[in-house]
């Protein structure tokens, strides 16, 4: 939500969306039901990215198939934050297969795809950016077998983008982990629990 407030554009496309995340946010208020939990989180991420990245033909979310090259970009940058948010919760010797949210399940870590929800804004933030100044390009990909991959000479270029994307908030990673660490530990009552603000 708060990357398409930030964003110049305030089309129709944009407006539909805000109203559209809004919407599901209120409802969430209301319901206990984690399936229909999950189906309205489902949809406000469905208008986010139908808004967010229609510059650049956006057709819909396909994780880990890499069946174009914006789904395999947003791969790329998701797995590095991934494996940054992994490195924090194991320095405060949480369990990162057991969730809150993302429930067990055979060898996921599915606390750490809790506590890098949050983050996920700095990635999507990032691709934006390096799609509109030309950083990133559809021809630095190459299709293999129905998938998109990162061509070899591409991988550099892409790594230190989203690294320093990650660095320049890890003070606010490690806070917000810290936070929820202690308010974990300390048995606190869910409005105490932190929050990330994208600036």
């Amino acid at each position: 939500m708060r990357l398409l407030q930030k964003t110049k554009e305030k089309n129709e496309t944009f407006q539909a969306a805000q109203a559209t995340i809004i919407s599901n946010l209120e409802k969430t208020l209301t319901i206990s039901d984690y399936r229909e939990l999950m189906g309205l989180e489902g949809r406000a991420a469905k208008a986010f990215f139908n808004a967010y990245f229609n510059f650049a033909n956006w057709l819909a979310r396909y994780p880990r198939v890499k069946q174009d090259t914006l789904n395999a970009t947003l791969d790329i940058g998701y797995t590095m934050l991934f494996n940054y948010i992994e490195c924090m919760t194991r320095l405060f010797g949480f369990d990162p297969y057991i969730g809150i949210y993302h429930q067990l399940w055979f060898r996921r870590k599915s606390l750490v795809f809790d506590l890098m929800e949050p983050f996920r804004c700095i990635i999507e933030h990032q691709i934006r950016k390096s799609l509109k100044y030309g950083t990133f390009k559809s021809s630095d990909f190459e299709l293999q077998k129905n998938a998109y991959y990162l061509k070899p000479e591409y991988k550099k270029i892409y790594t230190k983008v989203f690294f320093e994307a990650i660095i320049s908030h890890k003070s606010a990673i490690y806070k917000y982990i810290q936070a929820y660490y202690r308010c974990f530990m300390g048995k606190k009552s869910v409005e105490t629990y932190p929050t990330f603000n994208y600036e």
